[in-house]
């Protein structure tokens, strides 16, 4: 079995054990701790962990509620293999809210929202100087959540988060790599700060659109026995707004 996270130790006024317990499952899930098809044993988690099976399980079914994990009778909760119609469906959801929130963002005009957006684009700056694909991709994360959550739709940024970490576990399960894709992720995530900034509204959709098609289809490459239906990544993306 794959190495498990470290004993909590929560003191003082702090979240629940599940809550504790599931932050360290996410953390381990996306970390490549449990690879694809790997069953989580509670007994051996609960020791590690310094807690009782209860927790342990209640974590789990969140975990499974954020699609983190799959819960069957026979088998328990495993991490899911990961399937071509996941990521298409993942990221299809992820653009789509992200543009209901970029176009939220960019009606109010809120520079101190816009602003936030800065230090995740010079994180992904730095990154990429230093050749750190894990950090880039961290930080384009990041500068995603902080776009969603300057929007200031609680529900939207909810989801979006939630989806967000099932792309890190895609990240984690697929071993996806990123070092000969630097230099386009920060000119993709340059020219839609840029965008966003000037308030171009028309450019700042289209870059979201094509940065999430581009990385979808970078994922999808993954899978050998998988085929892009772009047809349904279309239809899925360009939602019709009018019967």
């Amino acid at each position: 079995m794959a190495a498990a996270p470290k004993r909590l130790l929560p003191r003082g006024p702090a979240p629940s054990n599940v809550m504790l317990v599931a932050q360290a499952l996410r953390e381990a899930i996306v970390s490549g701790h449990f690879a694809a098809g790997e069953r989580i044993k509670e007994i051996p988690l609960a020791q590690q962990m310094g807690v009782s099976r209860g927790p342990i399980r209640d974590a789990l079914r969140l975990l499974q509620d954020e699609g983190l994990v799959e819960i069957s009778p026979n088998r328990g909760a495993i991490v899911p293999q990961v399937r071509g119609l996941d990521v298409v469906e993942v990221y299809a959801l992820r653009a789509t809210l992200g543009s209901l929130a970029l176009h939220k963002l960019l009606l109010d005009a809120d520079p101190d929202a816009i602003a936030r957006l800065d230090p995740w684009l010079r994180r992904v700056e730095r990154a990429v100087e230093r050749g750190s694909e894990r950090n880039a991709a961290h930080a384009d994360l990041m500068f995603q959540t902080a776009l969603v959550e300057g929007a200031n739709l609680p529900r939207v940024a909810r989801e979006f988060e939630r989806l967000t970490w099932q792309v890190r576990m895609f990240i984690a399960t697929l071993d996806i790599h990123y070092d000969r894709e630097l230099p386009l992720m920060l000119d993709e995530l340059r020219a839609l700060h840029a965008a966003i900034g000037c308030g171009d509204r028309q450019r700042a959709h289209a870059l979201w659109r094509e940065k999430f098609e581009r990385w979808m289809r970078h994922f999808v490459a993954r899978l050998d026995d998988e085929q892009l239906d772009g047809e349904l990544w279309a239809t899925l993306v360009d939602a019709p707004t009018s019967a």
